[in-house]
């Protein structure tokens, strides 16, 4: 299968074939840049020191 008949097939069979490279996908396959770490911990101590607050997944979807 090439590239082409990936992106003509529908929405539902490109979400099946993404599925199932998920599924291969091996929890040490995945390395992720140091950057992530940075930011999240820089988020962590944000909040911790009450400079930002949570918002649920609710309240997230209504701000878009």
């Amino acid at each position: 299968m090439s590239l082409n008949d990936i992106y003509n097939l529908p929405s539902s069979e490109k979400l099946h074939l993404i599925e199932k490279l998920w599924d291969r996908l091996e929890e040490n396959d995945i390395e992720s840049p140091h950057w992530h770490k940075e930011v999240l911990d820089d988020r962590k101590k944000r909040y911790k020191n009450g400079e930002l607050s949570l918002i649920s997944l609710e309240e997230f979807k209504k701000l878009r």
